[in-house]
């Protein structure tokens, strides 16, 4: 159809119509020039990238050490791909895979045994994933749509390597391996073991610092809770681990459930209560004795039941209660007079007891003569012993 023609054919159709047709055409042509695009640009190998390349950080000298590479892929048909390593500084080729045949989408993993120089030095190595194209060529990606295919690790090779340890407390005794450590006044140490060893350390849970304070032992800032833990040395190590303050907190009181010593964490809020009455017990249950609570004393003061603070230092409170013998009145005056009519009733009865036991009869006056002083008898009218006539010669003792 000519210009004249297809020009002939839009008149006729309607604008409806023509606005349609245009856009469908301006729709195929778009999918015309995506779809030669797609297939001119997209090689048969759609991705083929370095997801992982690790390795230690610090080797030491003459050591064979271990490297990671991980490869992902994805491929539309099947292909060919191969990886290496490279020394980055001469371009050395230290390892080569072998050629590998890939299909579909997956990763592939090695794991490479490498020797460390024999000095201490910085080294590079730079890992490459590489597809062959349909005319034998290996390449790799650059970009980050398909790959990257190539990615570049440093590593330390030296003998020894540091580790610190930060706890914020100094003075505190701890193990790393075989070995007795403290921390420095700013609460810091450091210590140069050989490299590529793994080391116990090991942390006491709590740590007394005398006053009634501690500290207690909460994490270490990589997430580890535990006091005793393995680390890998591959390189130089900064471990920080956190200690929380607490203070002790005495309560004392006569009531036993009230007598306790607890730590408790600085800065957090307390709360004590207590009853207004308690009983004294089982065995003065009937008496109805009863103790009265009386008020908080010592680093609190307060005569509230509740009371409430904060423990920014150590804390040493009584509970106090006091005995009511007010049930004890009544009972104890009337005790008292039943005990003191019957104490008074006993001591009359005595009294008149010892009265009757205690006075004997008068014995008769004794009869003697008035000449010589000799005990006569009544009936007598001479003394025997000086022959006086007795009568008004007889004198009467008393």
């Amino acid at each position: 159809m000519g210009y004249q023609e297809f020009r002939g054919g839009m008149k006729n159709m309607s604008k409806s119509h023509k606005r349609l047709t245009l856009t469908l055409l301006i729709i195929l042509v778009t999918l015309s020039i995506s779809i030669t695009s797609l297939s001119a640009q997209s090689p048969n190998v759609g991705r083929l990238r370095i997801a992982r390349f690790q390795s230690p950080r610090q080797v030491a000298p003459n050591n064979v050490f271990l490297v990671s590479l991980d490869v992902e892929y994805a491929v539309r048909e099947n292909a060919t791909m191969r990886a290496a390593i490279y020394r980055t500084t001469d371009n050395s080729q230290l390892w080569q895979s072998d050629v590998t045949k890939i299909a579909g989408g997956g990763d592939k993993l090695w794991n490479i045994k490498l020797s460390a120089p024999p000095t201490e030095t910085m080294i590079q190595l730079s890992a490459y994933a590489y597809f062959q194209d349909d005319d034998g060529v290996w390449k790799y990606y650059n970009g980050t749509l398909n790959g990257p295919g190539s990615r570049q690790i440093s590593i330390k090779v030296a003998k020894n390597a540091n580790m610190q340890i930060d706890l914020g407390v100094g003075g505190v005794q701890f193990t790393v391996g075989n070995m007795s450590e403290k921390t420095s006044p700013e609460g810091s140490m450091m210590i140069t073991l050989p490299v590529g060893n793994s080391y116990t350390i090991s942390l006491p849970q709590s740590v007394e610092l005398g006053n009634s304070t501690r500290i207690v032992f909460q994490r270490w800032n990589d997430g580890n809770n535990q006091t005793q833990r393995f680390v890998l040395l591959d390189g130089d190590v900064h471990l920080t681990g956190s200690y929380r303050t607490q203070y002790q907190l005495r309560v004392s009181s006569i009531l036993p459930n009230y007598s306790y010593t607890k730590w408790v964490d600085a800065g957090s809020n307390v709360t004590l209560q207590a009853v207004s009455t308690s009983p004294l017990g089982w065995s003065l249950g009937p008496l109805n004795l009863e103790y009265n609570f009386t008020g908080w004393s010592g680093d609190v003061t307060s005569p509230s039941l509740e009371i409430r603070f904060t423990m920014n230092s150590p804390k040493t409170i009584s509970a106090n209660f006091s005995i009511d013998y007010r049930p004890l009145i009544l009972p104890a005056i009337f005790a008292a007079g039943i005990l003191g009519t019957i104490i008074l009733a006993l001591l009359r009865r005595k009294m008149s007891t010892n009265r009757t036991h205690d006075e004997p009869e008068a014995e008769p006056a004794a009869l003697r003569c008035k000449n010589c002083g000799n005990e006569v008898e009544e009936e007598w009218t001479h003394c025997i012993q000086c022959g006086a006539k007795l009568g008004t010669s007889v004198s009467v003792d008393h």
